[in-house]
């Protein structure tokens, strides 16, 4: 019988624990919290849909799960936006293929495939409505909010997703794991549902609130070294209590607006598709 160093044993578990908590945007609860107020937003002409909510909700995780046996999940969850000289001088190329051409493959992917992943889920999902089959519009659906949630989390459209650059390491697993899950009923209640419009333009609409988010990084940033200055720790109450304090509001505005835009969406493939109604879904 093998005989273990329990130390080594003890320091791998907690390895592959935080590893895989950190894999989680917005971690399970804030996924499902945003999959599940989505349907709120949508119009009254596509209320018969709020049935789904409990899936939508429930299956929000998956595509997180899924980089467990899927190579070429991850990338999917974020872009690092700011990489591209396009973006920083206001005139981001939204096209992945003339992307590709500009920064070769292997860079486009390194750099994270979010808006297109979304963009093609929702083409999907629009191709599940016109065929009414219910079980893949749910499942894509449920896909679908996830993508949208990561792009509202600010740190999955910035180079320094972990603040690795700026000496606050560990801040996206404090800010969207440990702060967030706290707080899960402040934003339940925060969320005002309002009748998600149409989108004319899908990938344009994802880049837009992708790049939003991306704006409200030095927020998030700001705050990080403030709470560490006035509480000298970033693991206190006292942090983490600074910590929502000066981030709350922006959080729940990201909350409301990934339920918003999400609902938006799927109200867009519904209608692209046809509006095909709850019933001839089958």
């Amino acid at each position: 019988m093998k005989r273990y160093n329990t130390t080594v044993v003890f320091t791998t578990l907690l390895f592959v624990f935080f590893s895989m908590q950190a894999v989680f945007p917005w971690g399970d609860q804030g996924h499902k919290l945003i999959n599940k107020m989505a349907v709120e937003f949508f119009p009254p002409e596509m209320k018969a849909f709020v049935k789904w909510q409990d899936y939508l909700s429930l299956h929000a995780p998956d595509p997180d799960y899924r980089k467990k046996t899927d190579k070429n999940e991850a990338p999917k969850h974020f872009i690092d936006i700011d990489y591209y000289k396009e973006f920083n001088s206001g005139a981001m190329v939204e096209n992945e293929d003339s992307l590709i051409k500009e920064y070769g493959k292997s860079e486009v992917i390194k750099n994270g495939l979010l808006p297109w992943a979304t963009l093609n889920t929702f083409k999907e999902l629009t191709k599940a409505f016109e065929d009414h089959n219910k079980m893949e519009a749910e499942k894509l659906a449920a896909d679908l909010g996830h993508y949208v949630g990561d792009g509202h989390q600010p740190m999955h459209t910035v180079l320094n997703y972990n603040g690795q650059f700026t000496n606050q390491k560990g801040v996206h697993f404090r800010y969207e794991i440990t702060m967030v899950d706290a707080h899960l009923e402040d934003l339940e209640e925060s969320f005002q549902p309002v009748s998600a419009p149409y989108i004319k333009d899908p990938l344009n609409f994802i880049f837009n609130y992708i790049s939003n988010s991306n704006s409200v990084c030095g927020v998030l940033f700001a705050a990080d070294d403030s709470a560490f200055a006035q509480s000298e720790s970033r693991r206190s109450t006292e942090y983490y209590r600074l910590m929502w304090f000066r981030t709350g509001y922006i959080t729940k505005v990201q909350f409301n607006s990934a339920a918003e835009d999400f609902a938006s969406l799927v109200y867009t493939a519904w209608v692209n598709a046809g509006r095909p109604s709850y019933r001839s879904m089958k």
